[in-house]
């Protein structure tokens, strides 16, 4: 009797384990895993780990500027906006000069290439008459000696205006009444002295200041330098006023005829 009591408890017991097993693993399934190896890890491509560690990275926070480095960026930025303000001043004037320039070096090369293939003298003249605003040191034309005539000069176009606002500098301080502490270091010593008057294909032509070159190619050499100005009505007539000695270009011409460009106004002394 007492057997078949023990026997009827225990079966219950059992029961009630098997019941409440299954209930855990019903509210526990991955416990069943617990007692048993864990799986083998599924495979993970190395950019999609690295994408993963760097999304989970933490970056360390950027540090700030200190007060010198902030002053030392103003400053900086300062002195730009100071340099580009300098550069974008005059545009047009420093391409107006280089044009004008360009135009008076092929002048030069056009009258040594004309003395070389007429066996004449050949000059490159530049327009001095002051009473003449308009052509008065900014325009220019190349003629050949007349070989019939000595005193009269042959050209054959109508000769080239130099750019707007740019004019060639004189040779001496009566050219430039308006200018009187022009520096003398910076004006034209391959032009004379003084404007001469000469009769262009047949007839009187005016003031001109000649650069001469021989059939050889030589002449007496120099500067021929421009500048950027403009007229203004003196008592007794237009006044070429230039605008600024350290604004010049130029070409030096050598004896031989070889010319070179010149850039820099401070590479002529003061």
């Amino acid at each position: 009797m007492n057997g078949t009591t023990m026997d009827s408890t225990s079966e219950k017991q059992d029961l009630l384990c098997g019941r409440e097993g299954r209930r855990a693993d019903s509210v526990f399934p991955s416990a069943r895993w617990q007692s048993h190896p864990d799986p083998k890890p599924a495979f993970v491509p190395s950019g999609a780990r690295r994408s993963l560690r760097t999304s989970l990275r933490v970056s360390a926070p950027a540090s700030g500027f200190t007060l010198f480095e902030l002053l030392v960026v103003v400053a900086l930025i300062v002195s730009l906006a100071g340099g580009i303000g300098l550069a974008l001043r005059k545009p047009s004037e420093c391409t107006s000069l280089q044009s004008a320039q360009a135009a008076l070096s092929a002048l030069l090369g056009a009258a040594r290439g004309r003395a070389a293939l007429s066996q004449q003298n050949a000059c490159c003249m530049i327009a001095a008459d002051p009473s003449d605003a308009a052509a008065c040191l900014h325009f220019v034309r190349v003629v050949e000696q007349d070989p019939a005539n000595s005193s009269n000069w042959l050209a054959k176009d109508d000769g080239v205006w130099l750019a707007d606002g740019v004019y060639v500098v004189p040779p001496a301080p009566a050219g430039v009444p308006g200018n009187p502490a022009w520096p003398a270091s910076r004006r034209s010593t391959a032009l004379p002295s003084s404007a001469q008057s000469v009769s262009i294909n047949g007839a009187a032509a005016g003031l001109y200041y000649p650069v001469q070159f021989t059939p050889r190619g030589t002449t007496g050499g120099g500067y021929l330098l421009l500048t950027v100005g403009h007229f203004t009505t003196g008592s007794s007539g237009p006044v070429l006023t230039m605008d600024d000695s350290d604004n010049v270009r130029g070409v030096l011409i050598r004896s031989l005829g070889a010319l070179t460009l010149v850039n820099d106004a401070g590479a002529l002394g003061q």
